[in-house]
């Protein structure tokens, strides 16, 4: 994913400033962030003015994706095209990963680091720190687009592998996994995993098509 993708992302639940758009979509130095606005902004893709931040809820510059219900012009409003074309579906693992480090930022968390999904680079989707100091580390999953079942329950089965050897690794941290919501196979597959849930305590980070994200 670019970093013009990942400010998009970033920007699909959120109103933030620079600094806290630097955080929620992993792309440092700020500087580049601040580019990557201007540019948007002159592009008419995002809303760029004075206001106040989702996440450290300071009045500043602030940006925003256009919103269609507000009162804009016309060639505002159809700029949701271009992040149709920048992103992939909802429910794909780059976007459920977005979805979730917003979540997190916007209750205290501090990101530690976030994968990049688009170029699979190994390592561990979302490394966070709660504001008591306590790591929590969260395997992210999508949902596919072909063989979807089968593929499904392999992608969910890889998610549970995942939190066992982070266990391994350090017993003490807080573990998640991160699923796109409404799909039954992974509705259906998370009951089972209660006598783990037992064992190895997790939670599950559910995405929903809008964004929201609820924990279980």
């Amino acid at each position: 994913m670019s970093n013009i993708q990942k400010v998009l992302v970033s920007l699909l639940n959120a109103e933030l400033c620079d600094d806290c758009l630097s955080i929620s979509a992993n792309v440092i130095p700020r500087q580049t962030v601040y580019k990557i606005c201007r540019s948007l902004f002159s592009n008419s893709e995002i809303h760029r003015h004075h206001g106040k931040c989702d996440h450290c809820h300071k009045t500043k510059t602030t940006n925003r994706l256009p919103d269609q219900s507000a009162n804009t012009t016309t060639n505002v409003e159809v700029q949701k095209s271009p992040l149709e074309a920048a992103i992939r579906p909802w429910y794909w693992e780059g976007c459920v990963q977005s979805k979730v480090v917003n979540h997190l930022i916007l209750n205290g968390y501090s990101i530690c680091s976030v994968a990049d999904t688009e170029a699979r680079t190994s390592g561990k989707d979302i490394v966070a720190q709660s504001i008591e100091g306590k790591e929590l580390w969260i395997s992210v999953k999508g949902y596919p687009e072909k063989s979807q079942h089968t593929q499904a329950r392999h992608w969910f089965s890889g998610a549970i592998f995942d939190l066992i050897l982070y266990h391994g690794e350090n017993p003490n941290v807080a573990l998640g996994i991160a699923l796109p919501d409404g799909f039954s196979t992974f509705k259906n597959l998370t009951p089972r995993m209660k006598w783990l849930k037992d064992a190895m305590p997790f939670q599950i980070y559910w995405v929903d098509e809008t964004g929201i994200v609820k924990i279980e």
